[in-house]
């Protein structure tokens, strides 16, 4: 084990991301949701937790990055929506916090293998702190789920692949229809577009 990693279950992005979907049109903000999971890899922005760790169904919100009560306008824009957790989304609320995908990185957020988080940077510190990423019930949590796989990968190779799989319903983002594509290019790019190639890993981690 290397402690000057972070656990494999709870590693952020190394940098700041860009979108690589880009859907136009819908009416309905939750006619993003395929595009917006495989965006966000199938995990919570905030906190990380897998679709894999789960019963999935209503466990997964669309979370509004700027709420919808400081600006309605951007309700059904794309880029204003994150993959979130349920816990995460109620926890948010109508605060805002820095951009998820520019503050929450490994270079910002360290997480230790006691299941603490450390804020790297003020960005980073203020949305662990808004979204009580580091209360008593979430640094357990972290802390069960790091054992969870550190015992897995020691003793049963198959159980620990399984927390890093991909989910079985990967959609396919050919056959959604939105009015336009700003971002076509990221189709190629996508889960199910991979696995159709023969690409798609059998396990990752962001």
């Amino acid at each position: 084990m290397d402690n000057n990693s972070d656990p494999a279950c709870f590693q952020h992005p190394p940098s700041p991301r860009e979108r690589r979907h880009g859907p136009v049109g819908y009416s309905d903000y939750a006619s993003y949701r395929p595009w917006l999971r495989d965006e966000f890899s199938y995990r919570c922005v905030y906190c990380l937790i897998r679709e894999q760790w789960g019963r999935v169904s209503g466990e997964f919100d669309l979370d509004h990055f700027v709420p919808q009560t400081a600006n309605p306008s951007l309700a059904s824009e794309y880029d204003n929506l994150v993959y979130s957790c349920h816990s995460c989304n109620l926890r948010k609320g109508d605060d805002t916090i820095p951009d998820p995908l520019k503050a929450l990185t490994s270079q910002t957020v360290k997480t230790n293998f006691d299941g603490t988080l450390v804020g790297l940077t003020p960005e980073a510190e203020r949305a662990i702190r808004v979204l009580f990423l580091n209360t008593p019930d979430m640094i357990r949590w972290r802390r069960i789920w790091i054992r969870i796989c550190e015992l897995a990968a020691e003793r049963d190779p198959d159980l620990y692949r399984q927390p890093f799989s991909y989910p079985d319903d990967i959609p396919d983002l050919q056959a959604c229809r939105p009015t336009l594509n700003l971002r076509p290019e990221g189709l190629n790019q996508s889960a199910f577009f991979r696995r159709e190639h023969g690409e798609l890993p059998e396990t990752y981690l962001f």
